[in-house]
């Protein structure tokens, strides 16, 4: 009586729908905030780079008490890209790299 035992394949219920992390919502100029959210990782899908959270900051000042803060549901406008915004990044990059402390041995 050693036979080998059946093992049954688990496959999930076809009425579970697939757990997927929704896109970030972004219609007419504003994102709707969704779990695990920051205006660093907004910055960085809407613009590219997330030295702009302080535009989206700056534009929800209205409904963020605490940038740290930010609630899912909660709905903020996002301005559009413009040539100044991606000068104004590029010189906050290149700031970034040339005032990085310098190493002590």
């Amino acid at each position: 009586t050693d036979a080998p035992a059946v093992v049954a394949e688990a496959t999930p219920p076809s009425d579970v729908p697939e757990t997927v992390a929704p896109k970030l919502e972004h219609a007419d100029g504003a994102v709707i905030i969704r779990r695990n959210d920051t205006l660093w990782r907004i910055s960085r899908r809407v613009y590219g780079h997330g030295v702009r959270f302080s535009t989206i900051y700056l534009a929800n000042q209205d409904q963020i008490s605490d940038p740290d803060r930010i609630w899912p549901g909660q709905v903020f406008k996002v301005p559009e890209k413009s040539k100044e915004g991606e000068a104004a990044d590029l010189k906050a990059m290149g700031e970034q790299a040339t005032t990085a402390p310098a190493k002590t041995q």
